[in-house]
């Protein structure tokens, strides 16, 4: 297996980190937890997630980090992050949120979800010290056990909307 390199993503890179949210949206939650998600659902959500103008808004707003990481040329994992958009009666102004962090099945086990974490943990723990968000599907207990080394904790719930789906999700936080 070559060796995955993870770097900025740029304005060019829209394309590549659409393909990837959407491939990794669908692995995890369509094919690894059988969510059943209606055709109608993944037709409202994706497009408003993973299309075009969110990825480049994304892209081109510089409050947020956007990192790819590749493998032979082939975008295989990214970081979203940025202004903090969950809805916690505790959340201020200037807090962060890690708002994506996916690895495509096939790179999982190589240590990359690490990596895109701790090279995200850099960008969002810089001065000045800010208050840290996720949201996170209730039912995915890896990915809780994944934040809570990194410092996280449960402090609320919310309703994430997928279509006309409402998943349970957990809203983990990590202080200064």
């Amino acid at each position: 297996m070559s060796d995955i390199t993870i770097r900025r993503a740029s304005a060019d890179d829209w394309r590549a980190l659409s393909d990837l949210g959407e491939r990794t949206f669908h692995e995890t939650f369509v094919e690894g937890f059988k969510i059943p998600y209606s055709a109608s659902d993944l037709a409202e959500f994706v497009p408003r997630a993973y299309g075009e103008a969110a990825i480049k808004a994304y892209l081109a707003d510089p409050a947020y980090l956007n990192l790819i990481a590749e493998q032979d040329g082939v975008a295989v994992g990214y970081v979203l992050a940025g202004p903090n958009g969950l809805p916690h009666d505790e959340a201020g102004e200037g807090d962060l949120e890690l708002k994506r962090i996916y690895v495509l099945k096939a790179a999982q086990g190589s240590g990359l979800g690490r990596r895109l974490m701790d090279e995200a943990m850099a960008w969002l723990t810089a001065p000045p010290a800010r208050t840290i968000w996720l949201g996170v599907w209730s039912g995915n207990d890896k990915a809780q056990g994944f934040y809570h080394r990194y410092g996280f904790e449960k402090v609320g719930e919310y309703r994430f909307r997928v279509g006309e789906t409402l998943d349970h999700e957990f809203i983990f936080r990590r202080r200064p």
